[in-house]
C-alpha cells in the first residue's frame, strides 16, 4: 500500500489543544497524521474550512497587516509518501511552496541523484530505467556512490500519484484564497500569496 499525500502544520490541532472543538472534529474526519509525541498535521484533502480558517488565524495572529509581506512565512507542511510502513515526509524549515520541488520529478527526469529540498535533512531522487528511488535523509550533500535508497516506486505510477496530489494541492490553495477573499482579512492579495503561491 502506499500513499502520497500533503499535510499542513496548524497550531490549533496540537496535543495541547485536544479538548477544543476544533480538534475533536479533526479527530472525528480523521485528518490527524500524528507525527511525533505532541505534534499532529492535517491531510490536506481532508481539511474542512473551519479547519483551513483557525490555521490562517494562529499563522497570522500579532502580524499587522501591513507587514504580511516581510513577516508571513507560507504555510508549513509538504508532501508525506508512505510506502510498506517507510516514510518519507517533510522536515524542519518546509512549507507548502515545496510542492515546487517535486515537480521536478516530472519534468527532469535525472539518472543522476538531486536533490529535493523538503526542509532539513532534505532528500534525494533519481530515475533509474521504469523505477523512482527516493534516498534516505541526508543534512549534506553525499556523493552518489554514497546515497542509500529509502524507497522505490513504478515510475508511471509514483508520476500518476504525485500529480494527483499536487490536484489537491491546488484545490486546497484556491480554497485558501476564497476564504482569504470572503474573510474578514486585510491585504487580502498580499496574505494570499504570502501563504501559498
Amino acid at each position: 500500500m502506499r500513499k502520497i499525500e500533503y499535510i499542513l502544520y496548524s497550531q490549533p490541532i496540537q496535543e495541547e489543544w485536544n479538548d477544543t472543538e476544533l480538534y475533536k472534529k479533526a479527530t472525528e474526519i480523521n485528518a490527524l497524521i500524528k507525527v511525533d509525541e505532541y505534534n499532529n498535521e492535517l491531510i490536506l484533502s481532508k481539511v474542512t474550512d473551519d479547519l483551513i480558517i483557525a490555521t490562517i488565524d494562529s499563522h497570522i495572529e500579532e502580524i499587522d497587516p501591513k507587514d504580511y509581506y516581510d513577516q508571513i512565512v507560507p504555510l508549513d507542511g509538504g508532501l508525506r509518501i508512505e510506502k510498506d510502513n517507510l516514510i518519507i515526509e517533510h522536515q524542519c524549515c518546509s512549507e507548502l511552496n515545496d510542492y515546487q520541488n517535486w515537480k521536478k520529478i516530472i519534468t527532469e527526469k535525472s539518472r543522476k541523484w538531486k536533490e529535493i529540498w523538503i526542509g532539513h535533512p532534505s532528500i534525494f531522487y533519481r530515475n533509474k530505467g521504469n523505477e523512482i528511488e527516493l534516498s534516505e535523509y541526508y543534512d549534506d550533500s553525499p556523493k552518489d556512490e554514497e546515497i542509500k535508497t529509502k524507497l522505490i516506486f513504478n515510475e508511471t505510477e509514483f508520476i500518476n500519484e504525485l500529480e494527483r496530489a499536487n490536484s489537491e494541492l491546488e484545490i486546497f490553495k484556491q480554497r485558501v484564497y476564497r476564504i482569504v477573499e470572503n474573510g474578514n482579512y486585510k491585504n487580502k492579495e498580499v496574505l494570499k500569496k504570502a501563504l501559498i503561491e
